[in-house]
C-alpha cells in the first residue's frame, strides 16, 4: 500500500491505534502494511519472533548501536567488519564517548577477554566478514556472550538465510543489509534487525522517532526480490566457487579468500554452518600487491562492473582500500590483511565461464 496517511472510522478508533490498544496504521514513518508484511517474512526466514526494517543497512546498524550506547552499554565488535561500520564505531567512541573495543572473532580467547574485562552489552560480528571473508563460529560466540551477560548480534548479509540462520545457533539479533542479497536486484536500499519482540521493540521505537523506517515501495520491491532469493544465492555460490578454484592457481594472484576452498582457515566451520556453500563473494590479493595494479585490473573489466555493492544479479568488483575501507587507517588496513592489491568480487548469476574469462583477461593487464 503506497500511502503515508490512513483514514479512520472515528476519532475513538484513531485514539485507540495511537495508544497501541488496537492494531492499525497512523503515518508512514510509524509503519505501513507493506513494510509490516516484509518484516513478518524476514522474521520467518530468520526464525525469530519479530523484525523491523530501516531505510538502509547502515541505518539499522546506527540504530542498534545508538540504543546500546544510550543505555550506557559497551560494544565489542569484529575488527575486520565492513569499513563504514567500523568507522561509525570509531566516530561514536569520540563523539559520544562510547566504550568500544575491536577484536578478532576467530580468536575465542580474545573474545572471552574482551567480554569479561568490562561489562559488555553487545557483541557484534559478521557471519562472513567484509571483505576478508572470515567465518565466525556463531554457536561458540553465543556461548561466550551469554556467559558474560552479553547480547550477540550477527550481521548475516553475506550469508543470507539461504546459507544458515544465526538465531538457530544462539544469536540474539540478526541484521541484514536488504540492499544486498535479499533484494538482489540493485534497485533498493534497506536494512533489518530481527530478534525477540522485546529487543526489536526498542529499535522500532527509535526508528519511528528518527525517521529511518523503510517506505512501502522499497518494501514491496524487496518482497519481490525475496521470491528468487534461494535461486539467486545458490547460483552465485556455485559461480563464486568456480572463480575461487580457478584463481587459486593463477600466477598473478597471491592469495584467495573464499570459505568454500579447503585452504580457507575456517573452511570446516563454513561447511558445518553453511552446508558446504561458501557464499557468493570471492576476495583475492594480486601478486603485484599495489594500488596501481589493482586499478589496472579494475579498469580492464568488460563483463563485470567496477561497483561498490554485493548481491546484485551482475558481477561487481570493488577495491576495498579505495571504497569500503577507505576511512580506515592504512596501517590498520594492512595489519588486518586488506592490502592495496586486494579486490573483492561479488559474483552474479552470469555463466561462470564468462565471469572467469573476464577476470582472466583483466588479470592479463596487471
Amino acid at each position: 500500500m503506497q500511502s503515508v496517511a490512513f483514514d479512520y472510522g472515528s476519532m475513538a478508533e484513531q485514539d485507540a491505534i495511537f495508544a497501541n490498544e488496537r492494531p492499525g496504521w497512523v503515518y508512514g514513518r510509524y509503519g505501513t502494511p507493506t513494510t509490516a508484511a516484509l518484516e513478518r517474512a524476514l522474521a520467518d526466514l530468520d526464525g525469530v519472533e519479530d523484525a523491523v526494517c530501516f531505510v538502509s543497512g547502515m541505518a539499522a546498524i546506527a540504530t542498534l548501536f545508538g540504543v546500546v550506547i544510550a543505555e550506557g552499554g559497551r560494544i565489542v565488535a569484529q575488527e575486520d567488519t565492513y569499513g563504514a561500520t567500523r568507522a561509525m564505531l570509531e566516530r561514536f567512541a569520540v563523539e559520544r564517548t562510547a566504550d568500544v573495543a575491536f577484536v578478532d572473532p576467530t580468536n575465542l580467547e580474545a573474545i572471552e577477554r574482551a567480554l569479561t574485562e568490562r561489562k559488555t552489552a553487545l557483541l557484534y560480528v559478521e557471519s562472513i566478514s567484509n571483505p576478508l571473508l572470515r567465518v565466525t563460529d556463531v554457536s561458540a560466540l553465543a556461548d561466550r556472550a551469554h556467559a558474560a551477560g552479553t547480547l550477540l548480534c550477527v550481521d548475516a548479509t553475506f550469508a543470507t538465510p539461504v546459507l544458515y540462520r544465526p538465531a538457530g545457533l544462539g544469536a540474539d539479533l540478526v541484521l541484514h543489509s536488504l540492499t544486498k542479497y535479499i533484494n538482489g536486484h540493485g534497485d533498493v536500499m534497506g536494512g533489518s534487525v530481527g530478534g525477540t519482540t522485546a529487543e526489536v521493540a526498542k529499535l522500532r521505537e527509535r526508528v519511528m522517532s528518527d525517521g529511518a523506517y523503510l517506505p512501502p515501495h522499497e518494501a514491496w520491491l524487496t518482497i519481490r526480490g525475496m521470491r528468487t532469493l534461494e535461486l539467486r544465492v545458490s547460483r552465485q555460490c556455485a559461480g563464486a566457487h568456480a572463480l575461487a578454484t580457478h584463481l587459486a592457481g593463477h600466477p598473478k594472484v597471491a592469495r584467495v579468500f573464499y570459505p568454500g576452498l579447503p585452504s580457507h582457515p575456517q573452511h570446516q566451520l563454513a561447511c558445518d554452518q553453511y552446508g558446504e556453500r561458501g557464499g557468493g563473494v570471492v576476495t583475492f590479493a594480486l601478486t603485484d600487491d599495489t594500488r596501481e595494479a589493482a586499478y589496472r585490473f579494475l579498469d580492464a573489466l568488460e563483463v563485470a562492473a567496477s561497483a561498490t555493492t554485493v548481491g546484485d544479479l551482475f558481477t561487481e568488483v570493488l577495491h576495498p582500500a579505495t571504497a569500503s575501507h577507505r576511512r580506515i587507517d592504512p596501517a590498520e588496513r594492512a595489519r588486518m590483511g586488506i592490502t592495496d592489491g586486494t579486490v573483492r568480487v561479488s559474483v552474479g548469476i552470469e555463466d561462470p565461464y564468462d565471469i572467469v574469462a573476464d577476470i582472466d583477461q583483466a588479470l592479463e593487464k596487471v
